[in-house]
This record gives C-alpha cells, sequence and structure tokens, in this order.
C-alpha cells in the first residue's frame, strides 16, 4: 500500500440509510432450479449445477449435457498479498483452450515476474465441482496449479519456473455471489470474497528478478495477510468485454478493505459491485469506467465513478493511475482475446454507510479484457 485510506464520520443520516443496510440476501441449495438459473444477489449458492439448465436451441430441442458443459466458460482468480510482494494466480477454461497464469509484483522496486501457459482443449486439466465444494488443475511443464474449494477454506499449490506457492486460505461468512442474464439465453454466476490465510507460504526461486541478490526467498502466511477470490461460471456473450477494479487493503484506523467494482458483465439489473469493512459485505451500485489512452503515460488514468442521480446515497468517484501490466493477447481466429491486468494507484473517495473513505495512491488492480469466445 502506497498510500492511506483515511475513514472520517459524515452527519448526513442519508448515507446510513443507503440500500445495503436493507437488502438481506438469501441463501440457496442449488442455482439451477427447474431446468432454469435463479436471478439475483444471495448470501450463498451452495452448486452450481449447470449441466441440470435447459437451453434450447432455435428448433427447441434442448442441449445434451456435453454441449452444455462443452459452452460453460469457467475461471477463478486468486489475489495474495504478503508485503512488498503481490502475487496474482487464475486458472481459465473456454473448453476450447485451458490457460494458467501467475505473476508477483515487487511493490518496493516496481519489478513484475510472470508465469504462464496454454494448452488444447482440457488437455492435462481438471474441473470438477464448483466453488464450494470441488477442485480445478492445470499441468504444464511451465505451470501448474491446483485450487480446492470447501465451504471453510481455499487451498493452492502452484509451481512454476520462478515461484512456488502453498496456501489454505480461510473463507469468511459474507461472500458476494450473483447470478444475471448475459445475452439471449445466457447467464453467468459469479462470487468474490475476501480470505484470510490460515498457513501457507510464498516461495520465489532463486533466478527470479523481482529480489535484490536473486537468491531464494520464502514468505511465510499470516493473520495480516490479504487474500481474495473471484470465481465465474456462465454462458457468456460471444464478444464479452469488461472492466473490473480491485483494492485489498487495510484503512488508517486498522480495518480491513475490500473493493469490488465492474462494468460488463453481471449488468442485468443488478451489480457485482461491493466492498468489505472487516469481513462485513457492502452492496454497492453500477459504476462507469472510462479508460484514457493517450501517447503521454502519466494522462493514461481511468475514472470509475457512480452518479446516483437522486436514487442512490452511495458516492463512488475514484482515479486509478497504471503503472506496471500483465498483457496476454491471443487470437485463433474463432477465439480470441485480448487481456490487460494492471497494478497502479487509487485516489478518489467512496461516501457509504455513515462514512467518507479518502484514498490516497492506494495500490491496486485494475482490468481491461476483450474475448471472443
Amino acid at each position: 500500500m502506497h498510500g492511506p485510506i483515511k475513514s472520517d464520520k459524515v452527519d448526513n443520516v442519508a448515507y446510513a440509510n443507503i440500500i445495503s443496510t436493507d437488502i438481506k440476501p438469501q441463501a440457496i441449495e442449488q442455482l439451477i432450479q427447474n431446468g432454469q438459473p435463479q436471478f439475483g444477489v444471495f448470501s450463498q449458492v451452495k452448486q452450481i449445477n449447470y449441466l441440470d439448465y435447459y437451453s434450447p436451441l432455435i428448433s427447441q430441442k434442448p442441449l445434451s449435457n456435453w454441449r452444455k458443459d462443452f459452452k460453460a466458460n469457467q475461471f477463478c482468480f486468486v489475489q495474495i498479498i504478503e508485503p512488498p510482494f503481490r502475487v496474482c494466480l487464475a486458472l481459465a477454461t473456454i473448453k476450447i483452450a485451458t490457460s494458467a497464469f501467475v505473476y508477483v509484483y515487487n511493490e518496493e522496486t516496481a519489478q513484475l515476474e510472470i508465469g504462464e501457459a496454454l494448452q488444447p482443449v482440457t488437455r492435462r486439466s481438471e474441473f470438477k465441482g464448483d466453488h464450494y465444494q470441488g477442485q480445478m488443475s492445470f499441468t504444464h511443464s511451465k505451470l501448474s496449479l491446483t485450487l480446492g474449494f470447501t465451504p471453510e477454506q481455499v487451498s493452492i499449490e502452484l509451481d512454476s519456473q520462478y515461484l512456488a506457492v502453498h496456501a489454505k486460505l480461510e473463507r469468511q461468512q459474507q461472500p458476494l455471489a450473483i447470478c444475471t442474464p448475459t445475452g439471449r439465453r445466457g447467464w453467468t454466476f459469479t462470487q468474490k470474497e475476501p480470505l484470510s490465510a490460515a498457513s501457507g507460504e510464498i516461495i520465489i526461486k532463486a533466478g527470479a528478478q523481482i529480489t535484490a541478490d536473486s537468491q531464494q526467498q520464502k514468505l511465510e502466511l499470516s493473520k495480516t495477510t490479504r487474500a481474495n477470490l473471484d470465481w465465474t461460471l456462465g454462458y457468456m456473450r460471444h464478444e464479452t468485454n469488461w472492466f473490473w477494479t480491485c483494492i485489498n487493503s487495510y484503512l488508517a484506523d486498522g480495518r480491513h478493505f475490500l473493493l469490488n467494482l465492474s462494468m460488463g458483465v453481471n449488468d442485468t439489473g443488478l451489480s457485482e459491485n461491493a466492498c468489505w469493512l472487516d469481513g462485513e459485505i457492502f452492496y454497492l451500485p453500477p459504476v462507469l469506467f472510462e479508460r484514457k489512452d493517450t501517447n503521454d503515460s502519466s494522462a493514461n488514468t481511468w475514472h470509475i465513478y457512480h452518479r446516483s442521480l437522486g436514487w442512490s446515497s452511495v458516492d463512488i468517484d475514484l482515479t486509478f493511475t497504471p503503472i506496471r501490466v500483465y498483457k496476454k493477447t491471443d487470437n485463433f481466429g474463432v477465439v480470441a482475446s485480448i487481456f490487460e491486468q494492471w497494478l497502479g494507484e487509487y485516489s478518489g473517495e467512496i461516501r457509504l454507510a455513515g462514512q467518507v473513505l479518502r484514498l490516497d495512491k492506494v495500490m491496486g488492480l485494475a482490468e481491461d479484457h476483450f474475448a471472443k469466445w
């Protein structure tokens, strides 16, 4: 974290009456009921039984299970922060191809070390169960990754040329779980949540360029380690473009703060935007992303904001200044991807729940992703 997040109380009772205090999402056992997804924001969804989805073709014939499985996109992203290092890792499949990446960023030196791999279809990969009870795995000579999910924790086993991660991350009680329609007959489910480290270690191997002497370095995870999960499965639009903001930090008063903002996927009448203060979730309204793209790197800021138009007492006004980027471009004709995940600094204000959160050059992530799948 480069700068503080300050929190001030607001003497305006309107801010204490935001929608997040009124909404009481319910938990459901299964996402698909009577052949159709349940749309809404939930406190928990215990099973993403997507093969029970009734998805008729134009001829009104139902799709077979193998076709429903083939058409379902699935990906998972985890961020672990143990200063000065920030580790981001992901595993994604569109069934035509499966990919994984990991990068580690040194906030003191602004150096970045990247590992990535891509394989056709789901070769040497496995996707069992879901975010609540299941496992995702990927094996490649450049990178191997296994993610395990139980109701209590998320486990990570990762090995790459310059980095290894062995971690057990505890889940908290208030995730964001949301499902919305996408496209003509599609839908997308996503779950975002803060995590805390139960045990584990990050090993930066000898030869990595992000340490001063290029010697192996081992970081033990602790209760102050910050982490968060982003898990998604769905039948998305053939061409999808989204923006995403993630801040995982501490307030000046010691409270943990996690922010998730996005635009482009779960937008149909609902919002996957939320923040957590010491694990308590606050649901946030839709936001707009404006990204400048000029030749002047100092002017390439993003603006992320919400305009209430009188119906919301939440106010969001943030500026993101990029520093480094992990970028990957693939074009196979039928499928293509332009993926940019930036590390940079956020400044601005968020007003909610009777307080103002002021951000001053706080490190976070910003993503711009176009996909054709």
